[in-house]
């Protein structure tokens, strides 16, 4: 009998410690049988088998996948036999040493023994955000054990908790055809983020294989222009079946096929056919902590008007305005494969406040994630996105002499529609500030637009800012917008450490940059490294060409000394 493969699985939770191993064996030509080993780990294993006589190897592998799904779905997870061989490392039930606080403990409590306190979707949910790794053999018993959302919680949950040895229990969720869509994809973006390195090339080949063959050889090989182009050629007709095919592209995304998902992402009409994918690639990127295209696409909701929109006034209403139309029933019109209907004015709105929901709850969680996602948020504004100043006056009418009488003047700033971009940099302002069931942020009344900003800080989470300091300096390297550069000069300024280790080529950076305040930065930063004896030709150059007059009169003199 010769053993074609053996998959080792493990369980322990408690005083439980077991072990249940999986042997694939060929006992002639063409003729396999499946047969199993189990007890506690470390002593003599109890053996059995699947089959009662041999059967054709495409059978005994389904016969092993199915005891395999079984298992996993109890609770065991697939790990490698030396780490069942070594000796078993005695662990306490519900104490794990890096998730040892005291929300921790609460949510693996709820998760082993649940009391009704909480919604166990809820609970799941938490142990994900928290990355307790020790929930990930609880969540993996729950697969299965509910609804859509249950199994949608599950798989978003081990995606960050759980480990390489997730993946198996997973694949009970992305390979079950019958499972609803946007679970079985949120399971194969939890599979991409647990796959080991050593395999994510082999898994993103089998996904190669789903594109057409037009497109397989171009996202193994490139070049990125040609796939793009392309690809491009392949959606042109716009048809729901290929449009869907840029969920495959991303679950790829590699340096072939990655220009064509950005530009999809920036182009793409927020209309039907095309909507629907933007929406899923803005779940998929918030996921995966890709700050490019998650900013690309909060961009373009803060920016783009909606299609239709929904009748607050009476949500009984049927009618929808479409390019200025009367139109019946959008709800029922948008269950349609080929709806007339998408990015309504709720959804736009709904959208712009998932962005910041996002950021918020990465800061609230000291998320190292939080600087790198309000990067990407930030990075596409530019100062073309800047809109005229804006007020109103608000009045009584006085009754004693009959005539109106201004209450009350309110002042809104250039940048006062962006919903995240304002959260990001003023959540904290003493100048501006959101009020209740509004969207855009107006100033306070001791502030108008053009007056000196504040010296303090005003920025959402500045100790995230301060723990990260590089993503300061990456919007100063690349931002085009001055509220950015005010902001991140100011946030900068308190890292004194980070700035001091800052090399010449970056100083160089900041004093090339066309914000007044960015190049002062450099400058200060220019004038303690400037040494006259031995001056830096680079650095005196840069000093004398940035757009700060103090800056250019100091590298003036600076020459005419040396």
């Amino acid at each position: 009998m010769k053993l074609i493969k053996r998959t080792t699985l493990h369980f322990s939770e408690g005083t439980s410690d077991k072990v249940y191993e999986v042997d694939l064996c060929e006992v002639g030509v063409g003729a396999y049988v499946v047969n199993f080993r189990y007890g506690r780990r470390g002593a003599q294993l109890k053996e059995g088998s699947k089959t009662v006589s041999a059967v054709a190897q495409a059978e005994a592998e389904k016969i092993a996948a199915a005891l395999l799904a079984e298992k996993t779905k109890k609770g065991y997870r697939e790990v490698s036999a030396d780490a069942i061989n070594a000796a078993p490392i005695p662990v306490r039930a519900l104490q794990p040493k890096a998730d040892g606080d005291a929300r921790a403990q609460a949510v693996l409590q709820h998760l082993q023994k649940p009391n009704g306190e909480w919604k166990i979707e809820r609970v799941i949910w938490r142990a994900g955000e928290l990355k307790l790794q020790a929930a990930a053999p609880l969540i993996v018993r729950y697969i299965g054990s509910g609804d859509a959302l249950r199994d949608y919680c599950c798989a978003w949950a081990l995606g960050w908790c759980g480990d390489a040895s997730a993946v198996s229990a997973l694949g009970l969720l992305t390979n079950d055809a019958a499972r609803p869509a946007h679970v079985r994809a949120i399971a194969l973006e939890a599979v991409r983020k647990l796959s080991p390195a050593a395999s994510s090339a082999s898994v993103a080949a089998e996904w190669i294989k789903d594109l057409p063959v037009s497109l397989q050889a171009l996202a193994v090989n490139g070049p990125a222009e040609r796939f793009s182009q392309f690809f491009f050629e392949y959606i042109a007709g716009g048809e729901a079946q290929r449009m869907a095919l840029t969920e495959t592209l991303y679950l790829i995304d590699n340096e072939h096929v990655r220009p064509a998902l950005l530009h999809f992402a920036r182009t793409a009409p927020l209309r039907p056919n095309t909507f629907k994918q933007l929406r899923h690639l803005l779940k998929a990127a918030e996921y995966r902590r890709d700050a490019e295209v998650f900013g690309l696409l909060a961009y373009r909701f803060e920016k783009e008007r909606a299609m239709y929109r929904n009748w607050h006034e009476n949500p009984r209403a049927k009618e929808a305005i479409q390019y200025g139309e009367f139109v019946s029933g959008p709800k029922s019109e948008q269950t349609k494969p080929d709806t007339k209907f998408a990015y309504s004015d709720r959804t736009r709105r709904y959208l712009r406040q998932r962005v910041w929901r996002t950021l918020r709850r990465l800061g609230e969680l000291q998320d190292g994630d939080y600087v790198k996602m309000a990067v990407g948020v930030l990075l596409p504004f530019t100062d073309a996105d800047a809109q005229e100043t804006r007020q109103a006056t608000h009045y009584e009418l006085d009754r004693t002499t009959w005539r109106s009488i201004a209450t009350e003047t309110v002042h809104w700033d250039r940048f006062a529609g962006y919903v995240a971009f304002n959260h990001v940099l003023y959540q904290n302002s003493p100048r501006y500030q959101l009020k209740p069931n509004t969207i855009a942020w107006r100033c306070r009344k001791n502030y108008k637009p053009g007056n000196p900003e504040p010296p303090v800080r005003e920025e959402a989470f500045p100790r995230a800012w301060e723990a990260h300091p590089a993503g300061l300096l990456h919007l100063l390297a690349e931002s085009a917008c001055e509220p950015v550069h005010h902001f991140a000069v100011k946030a900068l300024r308190a890292c004194t450490d980070f700035c001091q280790q800052l090399d010449t080529a970056a100083v160089v950076m900041l004093l090339g940059r066309p914000y007044a305040v960015t190049a002062k930065l450099g400058f200060e930063l220019a004038l303690k490294r400037y040494q006259a004896e031995a001056p830096d030709l680079n650095l005196v150059l840069a000093v004398a060409d940035c757009c700060d007059a103090e800056a250019r009169a100091t590298a003036h003199r600076w020459i005419a000394e040396g």
